[in-house]
């Protein structure tokens, strides 16, 4: 029987309506749910993202227990997107998706402000979650670590990634899918491993890396399960030996001996066919019965996961979703101020600074909104000494809202040394260094104001510290830093050199001008070099968009909001490039520091 035409109608609307309801049901079915430490988002049941952020606390009790700091973060909060199945997570990353050609199950996105885990609830545990929480390992010795070497950073990370929740206890040191690599090559002398030089080669040569993160892994499991390893007493010392500022290869010694014997003892470890896993107990206080849940609205739901995406790079669709939230719910204070960082990445200030005041209209406590305001609007170089002073209660108050945002206390760092209230400046940058001691250029910001504050071979010491343990633009910074400073007050050491691309030119001035056109891949770029001697001519620089960038992290704007082509005119800057035909290798843009200012008095003790 064929229905007739009114009956077909009938049909249509109702099926429209059914799909309608069907894809405003779908908008509205992701869970938020809340432990102590952390925040699931997840589109499966509100079961089953307790249950992970049940496994998250846990993991997060390891580092407790490791480190004896009930009080221990991970950086910037964490969100993890759970998400229900390969369908959901295909939506979420599209783009890794195609990368990885569907062999993903877990991916981790660290940044300065926020940090994102998402995870397939379908296919999570075993294998699957080592990458999140190899990764989530990366932001909890980050967080607590002045610097560590690229193998010990990495062994670790590989080493807990593996870790295991069972029975009311934790099993760690699990071995590595990466012992093939052990039991088929030879091992890479120790003295290799502890060369930073070699650094480079382990991240680009796949072969060299796969033996490096596994020997890595090699070489932490013997330092803690090892004979005469004191159950990781001797890696504890290494470690805070290393946070002390003594020097790798002096700091290696002091715990371990000598390397090419410990490299032996290595060899003979990785013949056994076991391999010890460490126990630790459950944290008793985790019930994952109590965690708090609740629907998200459709709008909550488009903004969550549009910051998500922006933050797993995947702006286009972030954005997308940002704009679909604000329709849904104008009033969406922190949907104003995800899009105008979005707007200011993309250099439209204004519309920018207008995302964010709307955002402080709707909710004051929005701290990242009162700082970008404040920082977009004059230049802390132009401000008058009243100015400054406003300043100064505008960045306090910032420090009130979100008393752990490191880059408040930079800014406001800079504005008391412009003001010349060095010891004050030294302390807030100080405490920048306390909350995010992973930032070189904290450390070598800190080197200025004591290199001002007539503290010249302190400066010294914090030049060298950053030079000796960071690579690229930080440690081009820091060798900035160590020329300024009398040659008397260097102390002992080689002298400090730049690390620029072999056969390039370097040249140095104010960037005055700079253009990025456009184009699928890398973004072709033009800038203009103003020199700093009266009467040299501009130099112009072109690339396709295959260069090395680098800046200062005094800059407010930070890595998550960075972009090439947009607020770095002004600033001082550094330039490599092929001399035939002035092609650009590397850029490093410097912020603009204030002049040498004199201390208040007791500035010097203070900085001792």
């Amino acid at each position: 029987m064929h229905p007739s035409k009114s009956n077909k109608l009938l049909w249509s609307v109702l099926f429209a309506l059914f799909v309608f309801a069907q894809e405003a049901e779908a908008e509205s079915t992701w869970t938020e749910v809340r432990s102590p430490h952390f925040r699931v988002l997840t589109d499966g049941s509100a079961q089953q993202g307790r249950a992970m952020a049940a496994q998250f606390e846990q993991m997060r009790y390891v580092f407790v227990l490791q480190f004896n700091d009930p009080a221990i973060g991970a950086g910037a909060p964490l969100t993890i997107v759970a998400a229900r199945d390969e369908s959901t997570f295909k939506t979420l990353e599209p783009n890794e998706w195609k990368r990885t050609n569907g062999n993903v199950a877990g991916e981790f996105h660290r940044g300065w402000e926020k940090q994102f885990a998402t995870v397939r609830l379908d296919t999570w545990g075993d294998q699957n979650q080592v990458v999140v929480f190899h990764e989530y390992t990366h932001s909890i010795l980050h967080a607590r670590a002045h610097w560590l070497p690229l193998w010990l950073d990495e062994g670790i990370a590989e080493l807990y990634g593996y870790t295991r929740f069972e029975h009311g206890r934790t099993l760690i040191g699990a071995p590595s899918l990466r012992m093939a690599a052990l039991q088929h090559e030879t091992l890479l002398p120790v003295t290799e491993m502890l060369n930073p030089a070699n650094d480079q080669k382990w991240i680009r040569d796949d072969r060299e890396a796969n033996l490096f993160y596994a020997e890595a892994w090699a070489m932490v499991h013997f330092m803690m399960f090892g004979k005469d390893m004191d159950r990781g007493a001797k890696l504890i010392v290494f470690f805070k030996k290393l946070q002390d500022g003594v020097p790798e290869k002096e700091a290696f010694q002091d715990a371990f001996g000598d390397p090419h014997a410990f490299g032996q003892a290595l060899a003979t470890y990785l013949q056994r066919l076991t391999f010890q896993a460490g126990v630790l107990p459950a944290d008793p206080k985790v019930d994952a019965n109590s965690f708090p849940d609740r629907k998200l609205t459709p709008a909550e739901t488009e903004y969550e996961l549009g910051c998500f995406q922006i933050g797993a790079y995947e702006s286009t669709l972030g954005r997308a979703r940002i704009e679909k939230a604000l329709a849904l719910d104008p009033k969406l204070a922190g949907a104003h101020e995800e899009l105008g960082f979005l707007e200011f990445r993309e250099g439209k200030d204004a519309e920018a600074v207008k995302e964010w005041q709307q955002a402080v209209d709707l909710d004051p406590t929005r701290a990242h909104s009162v700082f970008a305001l404040a920082m977009s609007g004059t230049p802390l170089r132009a401000m008058s000494p009243q100015q400054l002073q406003a300043m100064q209660g505008t960045l306090q108050h910032v420090i009130e809202l979100s008393p752990e945002f490191a880059p408040a206390y930079v800014e406001m760092g800079l504005v008391e040394w412009r003001l010349g209230q060095m010891t004050k400046a030294y302390n807030d940058v100080r405490k920048a260094e306390q909350l995010e001691p992973w930032r070189a250029g904290y450390h070598i910001l800190t080197g200025r104001i004591l290199l001002n504050g007539k503290q010249p071979a302190l400066a010294a010491q914090f030049s060298r510290f950053v030079a000796e343990r960071w690579s690229g633009p930080d440690h081009n910074e820091a060798v900035d830093l160590w020329n300024d400073v009398p040659v008397s007050d260097r102390g002992d050491g080689v002298a400090l050199a730049l690390e620029m691309p072999a056969g390039t030119k370097v040249e140095r001035g104010t960037l005055t001008e700079l253009t990025c056109g456009s184009g699928p891949g890398t973004t072709p770029l033009t800038l203009t070099l103003t020199h700093d001697k009266p009467g040299s001519p501009p130099l112009t620089f072109k690339s396709d968009g295959r260069f090395m960038v680098g800046f200062s992290d005094s800059f407010w704007w930070g890595e998550d909001h960075f972009t090439t082509c947009h607020h770095l005119t002004g600033h001082p800057a550094i330039v490599a490039y092929k001399p035939e035909d002035n092609h650009l290798l590397d850029l490093e843009v410097r912020d603009d520091l204030p002049l040498p200012a004199t201390p208040n008095s007791g500035a010097q003790a203070a900085a001792r």
